[in-house]
């Protein structure tokens, strides 16, 4: 009997052992220590308040792996994952993360989320994402309300609030007709409002080129304030010189008014004189021009390099002396400016000889000989030689 009592003892012992070993296989089956990971890093400004490690990490809604540690760094939190194996290669390399939760109470855990052109390549081992964001917590939120209530004075704010509704009470209808009257003002700026935006675009560019210029503007800010001191200083003599110019002023008045008609004739008798050398104006400028160019060689014919006039003579044929009344001086000559090659003549060419009707012609080619040459007595008291008629 007291073995049979032993075996018994020994049997339900064994049972629960079993049980025992049972239960803690299928929690750490539960808990994934049989199932190996891929290890993966998550950071981020924060975790959240209800994130744990042994969370989940989800992809499209299929968990695909759990948080291993979670770790407080200087600049936010770091999430150590155990991806699935199996799940590693259906998660690209350019996968969104976020830490987001179920409800506003539920606690969190990471989702990952499809991008919207997925990689070709997967996540790798070791492989660092950064967190898009975190879902706020109530509590954030609560804490976020104390602050901002804390700041505002809730008994004042009531005050405020009471005065409002006192102010607005029984004013239903002005209120309304207000807010109606502020929507047809709105509708009508509104079509205005994207050539609002720009002008203001433009302003700002304007003030940045205001900015720029500011020093330059302040110099001269500077310098008008020291000139006007200047004239402050010498107001006395400014004053002089203004009434200097009054003084002259009038006698100038007096004279004009004075000589206007004789002004007035001076211009008429200049008129012609002056349309006149208006049209031979540029035959006046290279005559100038040409004439300047040739002292050169005046000066060695005329008094330049010798104490003498240096000519080159010789002896040509007689023309006809002077008669009256053929060759009597006209005023006749025609056909405007010409410069006939000056200032800068080509030796090598012969200048024309201008035929103008301004009376006898100075030169008539001939081949013929003019033998019949007045007498010297004829020279000397103004006679005529044979043949020809005169006074």
């Amino acid at each position: 009997m007291a073995h049979s009592g032993v075996k018994k003892k020994l049997a339900a012992l064994a049972l629960v052992v079993s049980l025992l070993t049972i239960v803690g296989v299928s929690l750490a089956m539960f808990n994934g220590t049989f199932t190996k990971s891929v290890p993966v890093t998550v950071t981020s400004d924060r975790s959240g308040l209800v994130m744990d490690p042994d969370a989940k990490v989800k992809l499209l809604g299929v968990e695909v792996g759990r948080v291993g540690s979670i770790e407080d760094v200087t600049n936010g939190a770091e999430l150590e994952l155990a991806i699935y194996p199996d799940m590693l290669s259906l998660i690209p390399s350019n996968v969104l993360v976020e830490i987001t939760s179920t409800t506003v109470f539920g606690a969190k855990y990471v989702n990952f989320t499809m991008p919207a052109a997925p990689s070709s390549s997967h996540l790798q081992s070791g492989s660092v994402i950064a967190s898009d964001n975190v879902t706020v917590e109530f509590n954030t939120v609560f804490q976020h309300l104390s602050d901002v209530l804390v700041q505002v004075q809730p008994e004042k704010l009531n005050a405020t609030l009471g005065a409002i509704s006192s102010a607005l009470r029984g004013r239903g209808d002005e209120l309304g007709a207000l807010l109606e009257q502020g929507d047809e003002y709105l509708a009508k700026m509104n079509p205005s409002l994207p050539q609002l935006q720009e002008d203001l675009s433009k302003a700002a560019q304007v003030t940045d080129v205001y900015a720029d210029t500011a020093p330059d503007l302040l110099q001269v800010l500077d310098n008008v304030t020291a000139t006007s001191a200047t004239v402050v200083d010498e107001q006395d003599n400014l004053d002089a010189v203004l009434l200097n110019v009054i003084g002259l002023a009038d006698t100038a008045n007096t004279l004009l008014s004075d000589n206007e008609q004789n002004l007035e004739s001076v211009l008429d008798l200049l008129l012609p004189t002056t349309e006149l050398l208006n049209e031979y104006s540029p035959e006046i400028s290279c005559f100038i021009v040409g004439l300047n160019n040739v002292i050169p060689l005046a000066e060695q014919l005329i008094g330049g390099n010798q104490p003498g006039i240096a000519l080159s003579a010789s002896f040509l044929y007689g023309q006809e002396p002077y008669t009256y009344p053929q060759d009597l001086p006209k005023v006749n000559a025609t056909g405007g400016p010409n410069c006939y090659g000056l200032p800068n003549p080509d030796p090598n060419v012969n200048a024309k000889f201008v035929v103008a009707d301004t009376g006898t012609v100075p030169f008539v080619p001939s081949t013929e000989v003019q033998v019949n040459l007045p007498k010297v007595f004829q020279l000397l008291f103004a006679g005529v030689y044979p043949g020809q008629g005169g006074q």
